[in-house]
C-alpha cells in the first residue's frame, strides 16, 4: 500500500486533499451565492454565511502552505516567474477588466466620479484579491525561509512583519494559516497516527467557537490594523476578535483536514469532489464574472423564505456555477494563450 509520503515523493496527487479543495471551493461558491443573490440583505448576519466564513479562507491558505515545500527548490527567478504566472498575472489581468467595466458603467449611468474605479487597483481591493494575497504569502515565506534558513525564525519574522506593516489586513489574518499548512505537511506522518484524537479535539473546539461566532468577527467587519500609516499611530483594538478569529479558523481547518483524511475512501461522491478540487483556481477566477457579476444582477431572492434560500437555492446555485466554470475552463484551456492570460495556466 502506498503511503501519504510515498505518493508525494512520486509526484502523485493526494486525492483526499483534492477532495478537501473541492469541498472548500464549493463553500466559496455557496458563501458568494448567499452574499450576492439576496439584494440589500445583511448577509454578514446570515448564520450559514457566518459559518462558512469562519473557516473557508483559512482552510485554503492552510492547503496552500501544505504544498509550499516544492517552491523552496526553485531559484528566485524561477519562483517569481512561476507564481506570477499562476497567481499574480491573472489577478492583474482581471483587475484591469473590472476597472474598465466599472468605468463603462459609470459613464453609462452618468456618474462622473471616475476615480472611484481606480480603487480596484489597490491589492486588497482587487476583484480577485485572494490570488494577490496568496502570491504575497508565497513570496513572504519564500524570502524569509531563504534568509533565515530555520523555519521557526522565518515564521516569526514574516508574521511580525505583517502584523505591523501597513496594508496587511488580510495577510496578518491569513499568513499564519499558510505556516500551519507548512508545519502540518512536515509532521503529517506523526499527526496521522493521532488523527482520530486530533479530529475529535479540533471538532469539539470548533463547535464551541461557533457557539460564540458571528459575521461581525470576519476580517471584513473587524480587521486588525495595528499600525495606522496616516497618523503614524498604533491601534490595538480588535486584538481579542483577531485571536478568536484565528483560533476558530485554525480549529475549523484542522477539523476538516482530519475529517477528510479519515473518511476519504475513493467512493464516487468523494471522487467528484477530488475532480472539482483539481480546478479550484479556475473556478475561483471564473465565478467572479459568472456568479458575482452576471447572475448577481439577474436574480434576486429577497422574498424567498430564508431556510429555502440558505439550504436549497444557494447550494444548488453553487453546484450549477461550479459545473459551468469547469466546462468553460476546459474550453479556454484548448488555447494556450487564453489559458495563461485568463486562468494562470
Amino acid at each position: 500500500m502506498i503511503t501519504f509520503a510515498e505518493k508525494n515523493q512520486m509526484g502523485k496527487r493526494i486525492e483526499f486533499i483534492d477532495a478537501l479543495k473541492g469541498f472548500a471551493i464549493f463553500c466559496v461558491l455557496w458563501g458568494h451565492s448567499l452574499q450576492d443573490l439576496r439584494n440589500e440583505a445583511d448577509f454578514f448576519h446570515n448564520q450559514v454565511f457566518a459559518f462558512i466564513y469562519a473557516f473557508h479562507m483559512p482552510l485554503f491558505f492552510m492547503i496552500s502552505g501544505f504544498f509550499f515545500a516544492s517552491s523552496l527548490k526553485l531559484g528566485y527567478k524561477e519562483f517569481l516567474l512561476k507564481k506570477s504566472k499562476q497567481l499574480l498575472f491573472p489577478s492583474l489581468i482581471w483587475t484591469v477588466f473590472y476597472v474598465l467595466l466599472d468605468l463603462a458603467e459609470r459613464i453609462y449611468h452618468h456618474d462622473t466620479n471616475y476615480m472611484m474605479s481606480l480603487h480596484l487597483l489597490i491589492p486588497s481591493y482587487h476583484p480577485l484579491w485572494f490570488l494577490t494575497e496568496l502570491f504575497i504569502s508565497y513570496l513572504l515565506v519564500y524570502v524569509c525561509m531563504k534568509i533565515a534558513k530555520k523555519a521557526w525564525v522565518a515564521c516569526l519574522l514574516s508574521i511580525v512583519f505583517v502584523l505591523f506593516a501597513p496594508y496587511c489586513r488580510f495577510q496578518n489574518f491569513l499568513l499564519p494559516f499558510f505556516w500551519i499548512g507548512i508545519y502540518l505537511k512536515r509532521n503529517y506522518q506523526v499527526i496521522a497516527t493521532f488523527s482520530t484524537k486530533i479530529l475529535a479535539i479540533a471538532g469539539v473546539l470548533f463547535v464551541v467557537c461557533l457557539l460564540f461566532w458571528n459575521g461581525d468577527y470576519t476580517i471584513y467587519q473587524s480587521p486588525l490594523i495595528l499600525f495606522k500609516i496616516r497618523t503614524l499611530t498604533y491601534n490595538f483594538s480588535n486584538i481579542d476578535i483577531a485571536l478568536f478569529r484565528f483560533f476558530t479558523g485554525m480549529t475549523g481547518s484542522v477539523f476538516w483536514l482530519m475529517l477528510f483524511h479519515k473518511i476519504y475512501q475513493g467512493n464516487r461522491y468523494f471522487s467528484v469532489l477530488s475532480t472539482v478540487g483539481t480546478y479550484t483556481l479556475g473556478i475561483y477566477i471564473l465565478q467572479k464574472i459568472i456568479l458575482e457579476t452576471l447572475i448577481n444582477r439577474m436574480l434576486d431572492f429577497s422574498d424567498v423564505n430564508i431556510y429555502i434560500y440558505n439550504f436549497l437555492i444557494t447550494p444548488l446555485m453553487a453546484v450549477f456555477v461550479c459545473a459551468i466554470c469547469i466546462v468553460l475552463m476546459k474550453f479556454i484551456s484548448k488555447n494556450k494563450f487564453c489559458s495563461l492570460v485568463l486562468l494562470g495556466k
